[in-house]
């Protein structure tokens, strides 16, 4: 089963989150960029979904320690946000997310968008 790591700083999202991807995926929830990080160098993710907004380190600095981190750098990261803001979503697409999905966002989407993913990399790999 496919390991996701969900970051947020809101517990609220990460319960709904981890209830609309528990049946399909192996979630684990991390409640700032330095405890992803953390766990990131503890144990393999095959994807990351990360909030933009949270206090101490934002989504975008969590993601260049991420893409600075030798072993880390290729991870695969959908931000998953509620900031629209054109500045700053151009600045998060410089880091190369795979992509870049506004809250609130449905479970079925959501699902949707990341077996999406996964279907394209199994036959990258072929």
């Amino acid at each position: 089963m496919k390991k996701v790591l969900v970051v947020d700083d809101d517990q609220n999202m990460l319960q709904l989150l981890y209830a609309f991807l528990r049946d399909s995926y192996h979630v684990i929830m991390a409640e700032s960029g330095k405890a992803a990080l953390e766990c990131l160098r503890s144990q393999k993710v095959d994807l990351i979904l990360l909030d933009y907004l949270m206090p101490g380190m934002n989504g975008k600095e969590t993601l260049e320690e991420i893409r600075k981190d030798e072993e880390l750098k290729d991870l695969p990261v959908f931000f998953l946000t509620g900031v629209s803001d054109s500045t700053k979503i151009s600045e998060c697409l410089k880091l190369d997310p795979i992509g870049y999905i506004l809250k609130p966002i449905g479970k079925f989407s959501l699902l949707a968008k990341i077996r999406a993913y996964f279907e394209e990399m199994e036959l990258e790999s072929l």
